[in-house]
C-alpha cells in the first residue's frame, strides 16, 4: 500500500515540476542555460529517477508475485476441501440468452463424493446443463429452483427424498447457495439419519407391548382422520373397550399372564377391524377405536364381531380365565364439532354405563337364583309381609322396569333372601346375625361376581 502511494505521488510530482519548468521558460521568467552547462545536472535526475522507479517496480512486482502464489494456495485449499469433502459439492454457473435472462445453467465443478451419490463420476459431469442434458433427471424442475435463487439471491435448504434408482441415497439435505453468476449446491447423504428419526417417531407414536398406537399416536392420527372424514361428508365411530376383571387377572396369575392378555387383545382388535381404522391402546386395559366411514349400525356389527372373536379366544382355553371387553360407542356425524378429546369422554360415559347395567344384571340374575327356590318354602304372603315399604317399592319399581333392579339393591330385600334361604336350610341358623350375609357372598355357579354384602343385622 505505502510502496503504491509513494509511487504515485512520485509520478505526479514529476509532472507537476515539468509543468512549473515549462510556464516559467514560456513567461520568461528562467532563462534556459546552454546544453553542456545542464547536462550533468540533467544526467543526475535521469539516473536517480531510473533507480527510485526501477526499485519501485521491483517491490510491485514481488508484491504481485507473492499476491499470484497466494492467491493459487488459496485455491488449491479451496479445491482441495472441495474434492475431498464428505459433502457433494457441485458449481454451476448461468447460461443467459441475447435478453439477459438466464436459459440454463451448466455445471463447472463437482467433486468425488457428489458424482458418487449421482452414480456419475466428475468427468462425466463437468459441462453438462440441466434443462438440455438433464431434463430426463429432473433437471427442469432444479432449473426453476436454482434459477430462483440466482435472481431473489436467497440460499435454498431442505431435505429431500430421492429416487434410489438415480442416487445412492434414499434422503438428502440439500443446499443451494447463490454465487457471482450462478450457483454452488451442497448434498449430503441423510438416509441413515431419516431412518432413526423415523424409528424415534414410531417409538413415541406406539405402544411397546401391543405394538398399537398409544395415546399421544392416536390423538395426533386420529384428529387428523376425523378432519378428513367431516371435508368428504362421512360418518365415524369412535369406541373405547375396557376388559373386564383385568386387575384380577393379574393378581391371581401374574402380569405375564396379564401382557399375554392384552396382547391378544390387540391382535384381536386388529384382525377385526379394517386397515383405514385407527386402534389404539390408551394405557393399561383400555383401548380405543376410530372407525371411518361407519354409523351406528356399523359399531354394533363391530362390536358383534369383537365378541364372537372373544368368545372363540376364550373356547380355545389358551388363558386360566374368561378373557372379557366391555365397550362404548358414540358416532361422529361431519356436523359434529367435538375433539377428539370430547369424543373419547362420550365413549367413555357410555362404556361405563353399560358396565354398571352388566353388573346390576348379575346381581339380579344371582339373587333370583336364591330367592325363586325359597318362594317354595316361604309363601309370597309372608315375603310381602316381611318387606318394608321401601323394600316393597323398589320390588314394585323392578316389576315396572320389566324385571330390573334398581341402581341398588335394598337391605331389606337381602333381609328377606336371607330369611327365606335359612328357613329352607341353605344357611345355617347362627345367633350372630352378622354370619348369615357371608354366606350368600361367596360366588356361586350361577355367575362369576359375588353377591353384595347384606347390612340385615
Amino acid at each position: 500500500m505505502l510502496d503504491r502511494f509513494v509511487l504515485r505521488a512520485s509520478f505526479w510530482g514529476a509532472i507537476a515540476l515539468t509543468s512549473a519548468i515549462v510556464i516559467a521558460l514560456t513567461q520568461g521568467v528562467v532563462r534556459l542555460p546552454s546544453l553542456g552547462q545542464t547536462a550533468p545536472l540533467l544526467s543526475a535526475l535521469a539516473l536517480a529517477g531510473a533507480i527510485v522507479g526501477w526499485r519501485l517496480l521491483h517491490r510491485e512486482l514481488l508484491r504481485r508475485m507473492q499476491d499470484d502464489v497466494q492467491l493459487r494456495e488459496r485455491m488449491q485449499r479451496l479445491e482441495d476441501a472441495m474434492q475431498h469433502n464428505v459433502d457433494g459439492i457441485f458449481l454451476l454457473r448461468a447460461v443467459r440468452g441475447e435478453d439477459g435472462a438466464i436459459d440454463d445453467l451448466e455445471i463447472t465443478d463437482a467433486n468425488a463424493t457428489g458424482a458418487a451419490l449421482c452414480r456419475s463420476t466428475p468427468a462425466a459431469l463437468v459441462g453438462r446443463r440441466l434443462r438440455r442434458d438433464l431434463a430426463a433427471q429432473n433437471g427442469e424442475a432444479l432449473f426453476a429452483r436454482y434459477a430462483g435463487v440466482v435472481t431473489l439471491h436467497s440460499p435454498l435448504i431442505e431435505d429431500i427424498r430421492v429416487d434410489r434408482r438415480r442416487f445412492t441415497a434414499g434422503w438428502m439435505m440439500h443446499q443451494v447457495i447463490p454465487t457471482t453468476d450462478g450457483v454452488a449446491v451442497t448434498v449430503r447423504d441423510i438416509t441413515r439419519r431419516k431412518r432413526e428419526e423415523l424409528r424415534l417417531r414410531k417409538a413415541s407414536l406406539t405402544d411397546d407391548l401391543t405394538r398399537l398406537y398409544n395415546r399421544r399416536g392416536f390423538m395426533a392420527l386420529a384428529e387428523q382422520q376425523l378432519r378428513v372424514a367431516r371435508r368428504q361428508g362421512k360418518d365415524a365411530v369412535v369406541l373405547y373397550a375396557d376388559m373386564d376383571g383385568f386387575k384380577q387377572l393379574n393378581d391371581l396369575h401374574g402380569h405375564g399372564v396379564g401382557d399375554r392378555a392384552l396382547q391378544a387383545v390387540a391382535r384381536l382388535l386388529q384382525s377385526t377391524l379394517r386397515d383405514c381404522d385407527v386402534v389404539a391402546r390408551l394405557g393399561g386395559d383400555e383401548f380405543t377405536v376410530l372407525a371411518l366411514d361407519a354409523d351406528g349400525v356399523g359399531a354394533r356389527i363391530i362390536q358383534k364381531r369383537i365378541e364372537e372373536r372373544l368368545s372363540l379366544l376364550n373356547a380355545s382355553g389358551e388363558f386360566p380365565a374368561t378373557i372379557a371387553l366391555t365397550i362404548g360407542h358414540t358416532r361422529v356425524r361431519p356436523t359434529d364439532p367435538a375433539s377428539i378429546v370430547e369424543l373419547l369422554a362420550r365413549a367413555d360415559q357410555l362404556l361405563y354405563a353399560r358396565k354398571r347395567r352388566r353388573q346390576l344384571t348379575r346381581v339380579h340374575t344371582a339373587i333370583d337364583a336364591v330367592v325363586e327356590p325359597m318362594t317354595e318354602v316361604m309363601p309370597e304372603a309372608m315375603v310381602a309381609a316381611a318387606m318394608t315399604p321401601k323394600a316393597a317399592r323398589a320390588a314394585r319399581t323392578a316389576r315396572r322396569n320389566g324385571g330390573r333392579l334398581p341402581t341398588s339393591v335394598p337391605a331389606e330385600v337381602m333381609a328377606v333372601a336371607n330369611a327365606m334361604a335359612t328357613a329352607r336350610g341353605l344357611l345355617p341358623t347362627s345367633p350372630n346375625p352378622a354370619a348369615v350375609p357371608s354366606a350368600l357372598t361367596a360366588p356361586t355357579p350361577a355367575t362369576a361376581l359375588p353377591l353384595p354384602p347384606t347390612h340385615a343385622a
